[in-house]
């Protein structure tokens, strides 16, 4: 394999990462503001 066409596979697999990393980050801070919001209106 040439490592010339590995390396933008390697990125997109990075990418992938961040992604999948920030949508995790994004899920926990909507369900702490939602936990958040439940404690103040029950």
């Amino acid at each position: 394999m040439n490592p010339v066409e590995y390396k933008p596979a390697r990125r997109d697999r990075l990418r992938e990462i961040l992604v999948d990393v920030a949508a995790g980050v994004a899920t926990q801070i909507v369900v702490a503001a939602l936990a958040a919001a439940a404690r103040l209106v029950f």
